[in-house]
């Protein structure tokens, strides 16, 4: 008996009659957020001849026992529900079976359905059916059967592609996501977008955990944090990969219009994202803007290696350099905020408007909390940085100031130095010498 691998049609596994939710699934957790991005997921896709939208695992058991792909099959039978469509697709039916839901598990089924039934409003019922429609007969999902007596390998496979294996990545999400978005494929984005997961000075997951993510979300005067029992973290999660999934270019709006008539579409760091190809251009001019200005950083504040600095270095005040190239931990937080804000500034403006004062400037504001705070969190700095807060008093917004300046004397005329009391170079040497 061997495990089988086959390709089917959402509609085709759905009249499967002998589909059923095992005693030790764990409950239907989906909610009203993932049932939106389902539907206009699908409402973006609706044209294509065929659409993958995920894999699901069964077990044979006299029937099929649903190992992996529960929450995906439960909300698309709320659909069909809905829509009276259950009586064709008794798989669908039997999943919606009252026996095999917990109280948490109705819950979220009834929240769910109000959901489907808010968007079918939404769109009329007739746009509703046809993306059902699409959903059933042109929506394939990767089924893979595992034989009865290989329960056990079957969860190491499932567990394999979620929690207790080699979890995915936000990135890696988004990669099959934007992949799925494209016309045709393109084998070279496939071998630069690993070899930007692999590199060593700058690797995938840190440029967007880092930088991208906390760029994007300071900018637009978001934290970025995310709140957890005891404080907060920040740090780019699969919640937050919205913030890279784009709009398609053959969307009908006005603002998509420059977008489309520009065959060599200009990048930056905070732009708009593109659908497909678009993004995988987007996060390669990211990739070499950031190194580009972290190279440019570091000659004109980092320590030559030949026997005399660098002439732009003796501009600046040794402490100065020895804080920026200091690798202990109490600096990496600040250093961080230093190097995004001057890199979105680079790329807003050009690195040669970095000048000496800007560049001072940037620097005081970034390493201000070190100098008042024992201790920095992932807190301190999401509200720093986006929150407009520090040690309950009101802090500089200069990601979201920057955001909108138009030139660099405009960017600087609103900076108000009261907000961090004033500080100069020489006051931060002073209070954090023989730190560092």
């Amino acid at each position: 008996m061997t495990i089988q691998f086959t390709s089917k049609k959402v509609g085709e596994l759905l009249k499967e009659g002998n589909l059923r939710i095992p005693s030790y699934q764990r409950p239907y957790k989906w909610n009203r957020k993932h049932i939106r991005n389902l539907f206009y997921d699908l409402r973006d896709a609706m044209g294509k001849k065929e659409y993958q939208i995920g894999s699901v695992i069964l077990h044979e058991n006299d029937g099929y026992d649903i190992v992996d792909g529960q929450q995906r099959l439960i909300s698309i039978s709320l659909f069909l529900h809905l829509l009276d469509r259950l009586e064709n697709y008794k798989g669908a039916k039997q999943l919606l079976s009252a026996a095999v839901f917990e109280e948490l598990s109705c819950y979220h089924a009834s929240e769910n359905y109000n959901e489907w039934e808010n968007l079918t409003q939404l769109v009329g019922e007739n746009e509703a059916k046809d993306i059902c429609n699409f959903l059933l007969e042109n929506c394939s999902v990767s089924v893979i059967t595992m034989p009865k007596k290989r329960l056990s390998e079957a969860f190491q496979l499932f567990d394999s592609q979620n929690n207790r294996g080699k979890s995915l990545e936000p990135h890696d999400l988004l990669k099959a996501y934007h992949l799925r978005k494209q016309d045709s494929e393109d084998e070279r984005i496939v071998e630069k977008w690993e070899q930007f997961v692999e590199d060593k000075d700058l690797s995938l997951k840190e440029l967007f955990d880092k930088h991208l993510f906390r760029m994007r979300r300071w900018s637009r005067g978001e934290t970025g944090l995310t709140n957890k029992r005891y404080g907060s973290y920040l740090r780019f999660t699969e919640d937050f990969i919205d913030d890279f999934k784009g709009v398609d270019l053959n969307q009908n709006f006005p603002y998509l219009e420059w977008y489309r008539h520009i065959e060599k579409l200009p990048m930056s760091i905070t732009m708009p994202i593109i659908d497909g190809s678009k993004f995988f251009e987007y996060i390669e001019s990211a990739h070499e803007t950031i190194r580009v200005h972290k190279k440019f950083l570091n000659k004109k504040l980092g320590f030559s290696n030949e026997s005399e600095k660098e002439e732009q270095n003796l501009a600046y005040p040794e402490g100065m350099l020895n804080i920026y190239n200091s690798s202990k931990g109490r600096y990496l937080k600040c250093h961080n905020i230093f190097l995004n804000i001057c890199s979105l500034f680079a790329d807003r403006f050009g690195k040669e408007e970095l000048s000496k004062e800007i560049v001072e400037t940037l620097f005081i504001w970034s390493y201000y909390p070190r100098v008042k705070s024992k201790a920095i969190y992932d807190a301190t700095v999401g509200k720093y940085a986006a929150g407009g807060s520090f040690r309950q008093k009101e802090a500089q917004k200069l990601f979201q100031l920057l955001s909108h300046a138009v030139t660099p004397n405009d960017f600087m005329i609103k900076i108000d130095r009261e907000l961090f009391e004033n500080y100069t170079v020489d006051k931060i040497i002073e209070e954090e010498k023989d730190k560092w």
